[in-house]
C-alpha cells in the first residue's frame, strides 16, 4: 500500500516541473479536519438559523400580546356593557311604564304604544340573552389546568414557544362540553392536535378543543351551551390524555380565565 501521494504541476511558461509529496496520514488528517470544519460551520449555520426564528417568534409573541390586550379589553367592555344592559331591563321597562301619564295608559292609543315599546324592549332583551348565550362562558371540561396560556418549553424540543390555550388533564372519554352556543366550523383530524373541534360564537369568537378521542359533532352543526360535543383523548402530538382549548377573539388567543369563564365546570 503506497505510503505517499505526489502531487506534479506543470507550468505551461515553464518547463521546470513542481512536485509535492504528501504522507498518507497527512491526507487523511487533512479530510479529517476538513470534515470537522465542515460540521462545525454547519452547526454554526444550523445554531444561527435557529436563534433568527426564535428571535422572529418573540417578537410575533410580542405582537400578539399587544393584540390581546387590545382584544381582551374590547371584549371586557362589550361583555360588560351586555350585562349591565340585561341587568336594568326591569327598570327601564318600569322607568317606560311609569313616564306615560294615566290617561294615555288606559286609553287605545296609549294601549298601542306601550305594547309597541314593549316589543322593542323584548327584542333588545332577546338579542342580548342571545349575546349572552353565545359568549363562551362555561368550562369545557372539569378539573386544573396544567399549562395556561403563555411562552413555555416545548414538551418535545425543550425550546421556548409560545401556547396558545389552556391543558386540562382528563381520562381519555371525559365528556368536552360547549362553553356556549355556537357552530361548528371545523371538526377532523390534522397532524398537530390530533381529532379536532373548531365552534364559531359569533361575534369574533372561536374556541378549539384538540387531541380528542371521539368527535360527536359535524361541520355546520349548532350546538348549544352545555351540549357535548367530544370526549378527551391522546390523539395528535400529545404526552399524555388531555383537552387543549383556546378561546380566540379575532384570531387572537386570549385566556379565558380573565373574563369569560364565569360557571362552575360541568359535572363528569
Amino acid at each position: 500500500m503506497a505510503r505517499a501521494y505526489s502531487v506534479l504541476i506543470l507550468p505551461q511558461s515553464e518547463t521546470r516541473i513542481r512536485r509535492f509529496v504528501f504522507s498518507r496520514r497527512f491526507i487523511l488528517c487533512f479530510l479529517l479536519a476538513g470534515a470537522i470544519l465542515l460540521a462545525v460551520s454547519g452547526w454554526l449555520l444550523s445554531d444561527y438559523l435557529w436563534a433568527k426564528r426564535q428571535l422572529w417568534g418573540l417578537k410575533q409573541a410580542g405582537l400578539n400580546t399587544e393584540n390581546y390586550r387590545e382584544q381582551l379589553s374590547a371584549l371586557q367592555e362589550q361583555s360588560l356593557e351586555v350585562q349591565s344592559r340585561l341587568a336594568e331591563w326591569g327598570e327601564l321597562q318600569s322607568r317606560i311604564r311609569a313616564s306615560l301619564p294615566t290617561k294615555h295608559r288606559n286609553s287605545a292609543n296609549g294601549r298601542f304604544e306601550l305594547d309597541e315599546l314593549e316589543k322593542s324592549l323584548a327584542s333588545l332583551r332577546s338579542e342580548l340573552e342571545r349575546l349572552i348565550a353565545s359568549a363562551p362562558t362555561r368550562w369545557p371540561a372539569q378539573g386544573p389546568v396544567s399549562s395556561g396560556l403563555g411562552m413555555r418549553p416545548n414538551p418535545w424540543t425543550g425550546k421556548p414557544e409560545f401556547h396558545a390555550g389552556l391543558d386540562i388533564p382528563k381520562t381519555v372519554g371525559t365528556a368536552v362540553y360547549a362553553p356556549g352556543d355556537g357552530v361548528v366550523e371545523r371538526a377532523g383530524s390534522t397532524n398537530g392536535n390530533g381529532k379536532m373541534v373548531i365552534l364559531n360564537h359569533g361575534e369574533g369568537i372561536t374556541t378549539l378543543y384538540a387531541h380528542l378521542s371521539t368527535i360527536h359533532v359535524k361541520e355546520g352543526e349548532p350546538v348549544s351551551k352545555g351540549q357535548v360535543i367530544a370526549n378527551v383523548g391522546n390523539t395528535g402530538k400529545s404526552t399524555s390524555p388531555h383537552l387543549h382549548y383556546e378561546v380566540r377573539v379575532k384570531g387572537v388567543p386570549i385566556d379565558p380565565r380573565r373574563i369569560l369563564i364565569q360557571e362552575n365546570p360541568p359535572s363528569s
